[in-house]
Order: structure tokens, then C-alpha cells, then sequence
């Protein structure tokens, strides 16, 4: 990861505070900046997995095309709905240069951590609450903890989208959680991953049906670097050597993730999980080397 902690960043204003970005740095957290409360709030709610807290202003745009003199104070606020609604664990601050505002005991029981734009002593102190809430934060420690099993998201080997299945076979296993149901995440996660290898030019995209989903058994035997016949009689096979070791734990993710379907999903398969779970994250790893290797 190139930055320790992401923080989505909503002030109409971000594109002169340089001095709050290098603050950031120094902090090890990397801003990712709207101007807007629709455009923080959406880029939130459509990657919600890759943010490990929020930076709000207090007075800002509804829309990342609104002109000066229509920002106004009701946008943070419907902002933080938006927020909570999303998930009642991610951490909001705000950072604002509305003396009247950080004043304003209404606005401050309605956002307990408010701090000064442009005062240093408040500035350091906002980043150093927000290091601390990203590093508290369950879903940040998992990325770290397994952070090189993050990768394949972040140079788009498999999209951002995907993530939170990853996270919640990660929740599973530090929780020990062994039920059946975690099996269809990593069956999802399996195929997202064939989707990603298709995407990036690895799979053929006639490995996919008419629903654009991958043909898992196709994908394995091309991944085994072995000739995969289709129906048309045409003949696909991988340019490149796939190692021995990882051609066998393609099939054996293949065949074991298919393989429990017929139970109940409260049903108890420890050692099954361990061995799958433990085995779908070096898989990721793998994936992450081999766009590096050779699709990039």
C-alpha cells in the first residue's frame, strides 16, 4: 500500500490546501478529495471497502458541478446521514474555516470531533484522532494484517468492487467461523477472479456465457496450461508456463468450492474452511504476480 490509510476527503475548497495534504503525508494518510456531497458520498458508497474513514468540511457542494456561492452547511449533514446509513463504524471528522460553525454548539453536538482549518495545534490533533480510528478500525486491521492479499485489488487485477468478499472470508477466519455459508464467498471470489483474469487478458473472453459469467471448468483446465477444448471445436491454451503447484491449487479451489453445495449453510466444516480459506489467499498473491509478470 502506498499510503497506510485512506480517507475520503469533502471540502469544495481541497484543490488550494496543499499544506492539508502534506500534513496528510506526514501522517501516512492519503486524502482522496470531491467537492461535493454527491461525489464524496457516491465514490463512499461505490467503494466503500477501501476507505477507512472520512474528512468532511462544513460547507460544501451538493454536486461536483456546482458553481460558487451555492455551497451551505445542510450538505454535511446530509452527508453524515449518508454515512451512517452506509456502515455505523466508519469514523467522520471535520475540518472546517467556518469560525461561526466550529463555534456553534448545535453543530458540535451533531459532529463531535470539529477542528480549525488552518490552526496547526488543531490540525495535528484532527490527524492524529483519524491515525487512531483507521487504526482501530476491524476492517483496516484485516487489510493490513493481509495486506499482500490486497494487492490483487489495487492494480486491478480483480475489481474494487470484490473486495468485501475478501474481507468477509477474513472476518471468518480470525473469528473462527467454520460454517458452510462461507463457502459461497469464497466461490463468488473465485469467480470474480476469473472474471479479472478474463478482463485483463489472460482468460479468453469466449470462456463466458451469455450472462458474462466465466466457465469455471474451462478456466481451470486453461489455468492447469492445458489445451481447453469449446464446443465450436476451437483449442485455447495459456502462453505462458503456470506453475506446477499453482495448477494444482486452481483445481483443488475449483472442486472444493462447488463441492458442499448440497448442505445446509450452517453447517460446521472446519478444516475444510482452514484448508480453503488459507489456499484462496495464496491463490490471490499468485494472481497479483502473475499481472505483474505478464499483463501489465
Amino acid at each position: 500500500m502506498s499510503k497506510k490509510y485512506n480517507v475520503l476527503w469533502i471540502d469544495d475548497q481541497h484543490e488550494s490546501l496543499d499544506a492539508v495534504h502534506r500534513t496528510a503525508t506526514d501522517f501516512d494518510i492519503k486524502l482522496w478529495p470531491y467537492k461535493s456531497m454527491n461525489g464524496g458520498c457516491g465514490e463512499l458508497e461505490a467503494n466503500l471497502s477501501k476507505y477507512d474513514a472520512v474528512l468532511l468540511d462544513a460547507k460544501f457542494f451538493e454536486n461536483e458541478t456546482d458553481v460558487p456561492g451555492t455551497e451551505d452547511t445542510r450538505w454535511v449533514h446530509q452527508a453524515k446521514d449518508r454515512i451512517r446509513d452506509l456502515d455505523n463504524t466508519l469514523a467522520y471528522f471535520v475540518l472546517t474555516g467556518q469560525a461561526k460553525t466550529y463555534a456553534s454548539p448545535e453543530f458540535n453536538n451533531a459532529f463531535p470531533h470539529v477542528f480549525n482549518k488552518g490552526v496547526d495545534k488543531d490540525e495535528d490533533e484532527l490527524f492524529k484522532m483519524l491515525v487512531d480510528a483507521c487504526a482501530n478500525r476491524e476492517t483496516t486491521k484485516l487489510k493490513h494484517k493481509y495486506n499482500e492479499c490486497f494487492e490483487v485489488f489495487e492494480i486491478g487485477t480483480i475489481d474494487l468492487n470484490y473486495q468485501p468478499l475478501l474481507i468477509d472470508i477474513l472476518s471468518s477466519l480470525e473469528n473462527q467461523d467454520f460454517r458452510k455459508k462461507n463457502f459461497s464467498v469464497m466461490r463468488d471470489l473465485f469467480e470474480a477472479s476469473l472474471i479479472g483474469l478474463i478482463s485483463i487478458g489472460c482468460i479468453p473472453a469466449v470462456f463466458l456465457n451469455q450472462y458474462g459469467l466465466p466457465n469455471h471448468e474451462w478456466c481451470a483446465i486453461y489455468l492447469e496450461e492445458r489445451d481447453t477444448r469449446l464446443p465450436d471445436n476451437s483449442i485455447h491454451k495459456i502462453q505462458h508456463q503456470v506453475p506446477k503447484a499453482n495448477r494444482a491449487m486452481v483445481r483443488k479451489l475449483k472442486e472444493s468450492l462447488s463441492k458442499h453445495q448440497h448442505l445446509g449453510d450452517n453447517e460446521i466444516l472446519k478444516y475444510e474452511f482452514l484448508s480453503n480459506s488459507n489456499l484462496m489467499l495464496e491463490y490471490l498473491i499468485w494472481l497479483a504476480n502473475l499481472h505483474k509478470t505478464y499483463y501489465v
